[in-house]
């Protein structure tokens, strides 16, 4: 197969050292990540091309190839990470004095971002998706998409599945700018008036009708596309179950070993309610609705296309966990700073989890059926898996956190999931990996930090970023401040007495169903697409 031509040719220029992007060949495209990728430096994890990588088919040039290349892949032009502390114990004061700008950021970079990733790189601010220039490449693969019936060109229920997500969180991303009237430059200047909204500079840029228009577009055809590629409910039914099968796979130990290098996946977090004990919040402990109940921030967030569970285990078992809980319930919560405050706040000299607990967060997928109605799936898609060496915060270098925390993060790979499940489609990402930071971060382009924090440098913002947050008061799932949104209550034991009617999962589902950008999907999809306005 000839050569893939790189659309364009990428220079950076860094410390007065020209680099060249390299053209991918057919043969370094199915040589894997460790052709697609920089491995070192500056450009570590960014893309050599912007080329299509061969993930929905082995041919990089087929059309879902090319189409998911058009949103998941996008340049960025960022100040670099400055130098990353190789102690542990010196993250958690480095990362501080980056958040307030104490430190200098490295000089910036070009890249080429995105590939294989979860995340759609779009915050609710950002432009890149409603340019002339993006619009002109997107409208014309979604028109090729739909008038060939390019739906039928595979048929395989998981990656249908897959591709589906991927094309709605482009669709919610582009209908949510809309709905919010994004770009629009008077609303924005009426929203500066007022001293509850902060107007980032970039709203009051310019922006017209034809970028609202452009985004309308492209959602009315991108719902087409997600209707097509829907599942029937028994085959979504029928959607594999790839925990189970990257336990199978022998390439996760099954012990921690209080080993941060070790890729310790827990085998029983799922099937094992004596040793991993499932959490939710107490009906009623929150003035919400109640059949709505607890929505977790992070489906908010990602906007009710995957549903989050949250289980604990301590060393003792289950019995431990259900007594702990009480026990925070009857002595560990401060009801008066609570009514305050209006959510949770555990008193300071409350009774520690013991040393070796473990926390694991597991998102799984949402897919839409035949009818768009949003049907839960045990597609697992991410992991967090944390193991407390120490509840005392005290500095650990063996501990990648540097406090006593071990933390890791398992993401889904279309690589590996569609080559017979490898690895269950889960792969650790790397500790000290610069990452971007697209759910409950800042709104703007990129967010608040770039791409200057790392995966176990952000488990220590979110969990840490108090000097007194440590063991017990470090469990967002108990006590976290995020108004309006998931605020945690009281905590209890699922399969432990009686609980609310719906799941988690139920709960996604139903919170979506009354959502406006799942309103206009439906309107949408049923109704013919637009036509395009002159490229």
């Amino acid at each position: 197969m000839p050569a893939i031509l790189v659309r364009s040719i990428l220079f950076t220029v860094l410390g007065g050292v020209m680099l060249l992007v390299n053209t991918v060949s057919a043969a370094d495209a199915a040589a894997g990540p460790q052709s697609w990728y920089y491995p070192e430096g500056p450009l570590r994890g960014s893309l050599k091309s912007d080329a299509p990588l061969p993930l929905y088919d082995a041919n990089p040039e087929h059309l879902w190839n090319r189409l998911f290349a058009a949103f998941y892949i996008r340049p960025s032009e960022l100040p670099s990470r400055p130098e990353y502390p190789q102690d542990s114990t010196k993250l958690d004061e480095w990362d501080r004095k980056l958040r307030v700008r104490k430190l200098p950021p490295g000089p910036v970079v070009k890249r080429i971002e995105g590939g294989d990733v979860l995340g759609f790189l779009a915050w609710p601010k950002t432009r890149h998706y409603s340019e002339s220039a993006f619009f002109q490449r997107a409208d014309k693969l979604l028109d090729e998409f739909l008038g060939t019936r390019g739906e039928r060109l595979i048929a395989d229920p998981l990656k249908r599945a897959f591709f589906q997500r991927d094309l709605w969180a482009v669709f919610d991303h582009l209908v949510g700018q809309n709905i919010a009237h994004f770009g629009d430059a008077d609303l924005a200047k009426r929203r500066a008036a007022s001293a509850d909204y902060k107007v980032e500079p970039e709203e009051l840029q310019r922006d017209d009708a034809a970028a609202i228009q452009r985004r309308e577009t492209l959602c009315r055809k991108l719902a087409a596309a997600i209707q097509r590629l829907a599942l029937p409910k028994a085959a979504i039914k029928a959607l594999p179950d790839n925990y189970a099968a990257a336990i199978r796979s022998g390439q996760f130990p099954a012990r921690h070993d209080f080993d941060c290098r070790s890729n310790y996946l827990p085998p029983g977090v799922l099937t094992r309610p004596s040793e991993w004990v499932e959490i939710d919040n107490a009906s009623g402990s929150q003035h919400r609705d109640k059949a709505e109940g607890q929505l977790a921030y992070t489906s908010w967030s990602i906007r009710g296309r995957s549903y989050y569970r949250i289980f604990w285990r301590f060393p003792e078992g289950r019995r431990a966990v259900e007594d702990y809980l009480g026990h925070l319930q009857r002595e560990g919560v401060d009801w008066e700073k609570s009514a305050r405050q209006g959510y949770i706040r555990l008193k300071r000299d409350v009774r520690q989890i013991p040393v070796g607990t473990e926390t694991a967060i597991v998102e799984f997928m949402v897919v839409l059926d035949e009818e768009l109605n949003p049907v839960p799936t045990r597609i697992v898609e991410l992991v967090h898996v944390n193991v407390y060496k120490n509840v005392d915060g005290a500095p650990d270098p063996q501990t990648n956190t540097g406090r006593g925390l071990i933390t890791r993060q398992y993401v889904a790979r279309r690589r590996l999931l569609f080559d017979g499940l490898k690895q269950g489609g889960l792969e650790r990402a790397a500790d000290d990996a610069p990452t971007y930071r697209v759910l409950l971060n800042s709104p703007k382009d990129w967010g608040e930090f770039g791409r200057q924090q790392s995966v176990a440098q952000t488990c220590l913002h979110c969990h840490m970023y108090e000097r007194d947050r440590v063991g017990v008061h470090s469990l967002n799932s108990i006590s976290c401040h995020v108004p309006e949104h998931g605020m945690p209550g009281v905590v209890i034991a699922m399969g432990s007495g009686k609980v609310r009617t719906y799941s988690r999962a139920e709960r996604t589902v139903r919170w979506k169903l009354g959502q406006e950008d799942y309103l206009r999907l439906v309107e949408y999809a049923r109704a013919k697409p637009m036509t395009s306005p002159d490229r």
